[in-house]
């Protein structure tokens, strides 16, 4: 079985949460812990000062800043406007902050609160971005017509041919996590791409045995997406996600990747000393 790297995401946008990184030093603090445990990529959504999800450019600066200041681990950051009152032109502005990863969903999401806003101008605009400042995008992909535009931009040359594929299931507005879902996700997978399964909530275990199963480059956990570490149980921390994750991937044959490797599989620079 080849490597498989851990991608931990741990704060998102849910709130009341104990033991959920929110500020600055708790972000850098927790991506360092998650590194010493194996975690290869780090997935972040930043706070404001009210502790409301944000994607102020400022934050973003000193979270980049201070996790390189202290490892090695890749900083995937996020660009979604879920929650968030912000300009198209300020999200792609967030490009020249030089993260090692983006995730970006190639068209809108509805959801009961709001949802994502995404113009194809936009995401056409945001991944011109991307390839000038050496940006590496993090595709989600919550329902098969996003995989059917992320196929269709692929085809348009706006995406290179190893495009990293995030699937997401169990999400508010996307996949239901049934297992006709996770079939259509094993059956989507193309030959030669990077690709993971973001299992929200009671699905992220599942979601993780199966990928590890079924030949996945990267498993994602954390406190973003479930806040239960067994059915009743609250996780009392990230860290407790990401060495059930490396466990996981041991238990099941594998090994675990270091961001190192990671970077290699899927054609990321590692910019600790830029």
């Amino acid at each position: 079985m080849k490597k498989i790297g851990i991608c931990a995401a741990i704060t998102g946008s849910m709130t009341k949460m104990p033991g959920l990184p929110v500020t600055v030093d708790e972000i850098v603090q927790c991506a360092y812990e998650c590194s010493i445990a194996g975690a290869a990529i780090v997935h972040v959504h930043v706070r404001d000062k009210n502790k409301r999800p944000s994607l102020d450019a400022s934050l973003y600066k000193e979270v980049l800043i201070g996790i390189r200041e202290k490892c090695d681990i890749l900083v995937c950051i996020s660009t979604s406007n879920h929650l968030v009152d912000i300009s198209d032109k300020e999200r792609i502005k967030l490009m020249e902050l030089k993260p090692d990863l983006a995730s970006i969903e190639v068209t809108s999401l509805k959801r009961p609160d709001g949802g994502i806003r995404n113009s194809k101008k936009f995401v056409k605009d945001i991944l011109q971005a991307m390839k000038q400042y050496g940006v590496k995008p993090e595709f989600e992909i919550f329902n098969p017509k996003m995989l059917k535009e992320l196929w269709r931009l692929v085809d348009g040359g706006f995406i290179d041919d190893n495009a990293f594929i995030q699937f997401v299931i169990g999400s508010t507005g996307g996949m239901k996590p049934d297992y006709k879902n996770i079939q259509w996700i094993l059956d989507s997978v193309p030959k030669g791409f990077p690709w993971s399964v973001a299992g929200i909530a009671a699905m992220q275990l599942p979601a993780n045995f199966i990928s590890i199963l079924n030949g996945c480059d990267v498993i994602r956990t954390g406190m973003e997406d479930n806040r239960y570490f067994l059915k009743g149980i609250p996780v009392k921390n990230n860290l407790e996600f990401v060495n059930r994750a490396a466990a996981m991937i041991q238990m099941l044959g594998g090994s675990v990747a270091d961001a190192s490797e990671m970077s290699k599989v899927l054609g990321v620079k590692g910019r600790k000393d830029d």
